[in-house]
């Protein structure tokens, strides 16, 4: 008796599309049993069925009596679109492609090099919540109405998943020459911009090869968003990250293209899409897009997913419950990527936050024309307040107290002991530490880098500001318990700046005054910030404070000033804090950090 024949099914495909195109279908690898939580065990395979040409018909078979199919522009393999093809359902085994897919297609394109490339914008920052927070079974359907509604209508889940992987696994998306640099590592001084081109990185057919100014070309390869040579690791061998920017930075908001982030025998090595490095953008870039790699992993794991358990008795419901073990090894792989990827973003001494009621004595004398002995004693109180209904209130206090004595000679004392007692709460809701690193982020991504790292000296480590956050972890929980330390390399990145003594006091405050702008002014993320700042442990700028002398009545003549601005116009108090001055002399930053705060409480 011959061998049993295996079943095949049809799958046909009508092209009124202008341009040949090749038709794929893909599959992950056969689940376990249990199923793997391991995001590489949901890596589809592309099998080739054929092409079918302009306008034209093409017929073809499967084994698989529920095929999950790709249409690809030929040329490009741009993906056009994805359909399902079931044996029992018969109509579903033809499949028609028209111009009005590619444009959906496009659409779709566009969407995703926009968020990716700008990931703080609140359509990316809805997407990624929306990926993270929606039941799988629900995702898909919730997915195509987000499409319809951000421009790119028709498009969806499994398309949207296509395009992630064909940006992340094909060398199509952004042909051209790159230019290649080793950057001096940073030090406590600063970024030292590389000035001479080590080689050429040409990307063109879908085919990557570095060419060294002095060597031979070496052929790289491509996958889930690594350029490498062969055999390549951190330390041996070229090992990119391509990362997906705007270039607007260098005030070109509209040029969207790869930048490249890594190693080259240990040594760290970018290539860029235009000559000769103007800021240090390498330093930051892989952690401020570190969500956008994470939403764009755990779509295509999650839509790989859904179409390969769903027809295992119980898949979806193992994939829900298990769907948060998935998401935190892509956290994982995505760490350890960043640590080659973005080498600098750990640059610096840990910045310890202020412990709760550390004080710090500050003793000043004045002479005057009276003998008088005053001790005013100020608490300045940054009290972080959690309130979640099964919570109970939890007060946080940073407690800065100063002891000013006036002594004077004259024939009389005076002993004068003034209290003044400034609390400032912090309300941190579900939701705020995400706003807060979110506006940051997107101030950074849109303007500020250029400003933020101009003459830099580095302090503050800019994963440091992660521990800062800890005070609200109870607040937040659930905005906390997956946020990695490269998150917060932007609101370090700030905090860094603003703790630089070598600028000018007022030149920060008037940058920090666009960002309140970029924030218009909300209150509760100017707090968390400017708290943040105050609890950053900092020689200089703590010695400045304990050194620096007024009177009360000069604090509340500045807040009274600064008031005349609030809301939308909040920023332009800042640039008034930013002018202030007492006896000719500007406030020190954490001092204007407290009167900030004492204006924003108001």
């Amino acid at each position: 008796m011959g061998a049993m024949k295996m079943a095949t099914y049809p799958i046909n495909v009508t092209s009124t599309y202008g341009a040949a195109v090749n038709v794929y279908t893909t599959m992950s690898p056969t689940p376990t049993n249990p199923p793997s939580t391991d995001p590489s065990a949901y890596v589809p395979t592309y099998t080739l069925l054929g092409s079918v040409p302009a306008d034209g018909t093409g017929h073809f078979t499967t084994d698989e009596p529920i095929a999950r199919v790709v249409i690809a522009r030929q040329t490009d393999e741009f993906p056009l679109k994805v359909a399902v093809a079931e044996a029992l359902t018969p109509g579903s085994l033809t499949i028609p492609l028209a111009q009005s897919d590619a444009d959906v297609a496009q659409a779709g394109w566009n969407l995703y090099r926009n968020t990716v490339s700008q990931p703080f914008t609140p359509t990316a920052l809805n997407f990624n919540a929306l990926v993270e927070n929606t039941p799988v079974t629900s995702l898909p359907d919730a997915a195509a109405t987000y499409f319809s509604q951000n421009g790119a209508a028709g498009l969806t889940f499994g398309l949207y998943s296509a395009l992630g992987y064909w940006a992340t696994n094909q060398l199509y998306a952004f042909p051209g020459t790159y230019y290649c640099y080793e950057p001096p590592a940073a030090s406590s001084m600063g970024f030292i911009l590389p000035t001479s081109c080590v080689g050429t990185l040409t990307i063109t057919g879908g085919k990557a090869v570095y060419t060294p100014t002095e060597g031979t070309p070496i052929p790289l390869d491509f996958a889930t968003s690594q350029l490498s040579s062969a055999g390549a690791t951190a330390k041996n061998g070229m090992l990119l990250t391509a990362v997906i920017r705007d270039l607007a930075w260098e005030r070109h908001p509209d040029t969207i293209t790869w930048a490249f982030v890594g190693t080259y025998n240990g040594q760290q090595f970018i290539a860029q899409s235009y000559q000769d490095p103007t800021l240090p953008w390498y330093a930051v870039l892989y952690d401020l897009v570190y969500g956008a790699f994470f939403t764009v992993q755990l779509a295509m794991a999650v839509d790989a997913a859904i179409n390969l358990l769903a027809a295992i008795p119980g898949g979806l419901q193992w994939l829900a419950t298990n769907v948060g073990e998935i998401a935190g090894k892509i956290r994982g792989a995505l760490n350890a990527n960043g640590d080659s990827a973005a080498p600098d973003s750990a640059v610096g001494d840990d910045a310890d936050p202020v412990n709760v009621d550390v004080d710090i004595d500050i003793d000043i004398d004045i002479d005057v024309d009276v003998d008088i002995d005053i001790d005013v004693d100020v608490d300045v109180d940054v009290d972080i307040d959690v309130d979640v209904d099964f919570i109970a209130v939890v007060d946080v206090d940073v407690d800065v107290d100063i002891d000013v004595d006036n002594d004077v000679v004259t024939d009389s004392d005076i002993d004068v002991d003034v209290d003044v007692d400034i609390d400032t709460d912090v309300d941190v809701l579900p939701g705020t530490v995400s706003r807060v690193l979110g506006a940051v982020g997107n101030w950074i991504m849109t303007k500020a880098l250029p400003t933020l790292v101009e003459g830099v000296a580095i302090y503050v480590a800019f994963q440091a500001a992660g521990r800062l956050l800890d005070a609200w972890r109870q607040a937040d929980e659930r905005d906390m318990q997956n946020l990695q330390p490269r998150q917060t390399s932007g609101l370090g990145l700030l905090v860094n700046y603003m703790l630089n003594d070598p600028i000018p006091v007022d030149t920060r405050w008037t940058t920090f005054s666009q960002y309140v702008q970029e924030v218009q002014g909300d209150s509760t993320t100017l707090q968390v910030t400017l708290s943040t700042i105050l609890q950053t442990k900092n020689s200089q700028a703590d010695t400045e404070a304990q050194n620096w002398r007024w009177p009360q009545d000069a604090q509340n003549a500045l807040v009274a000033q600064m008031k005349q601005n609030t809301g939308a116009n909040a920023y332009l108090a800042f640039q008034t804090l930013a002018k202030a001055t007492y006896q000719n002399r500007p406030l020190p930053v954490k001092t204007g950090a407290s009167v900030a705060m004492v204006y924003l409480k108001g």
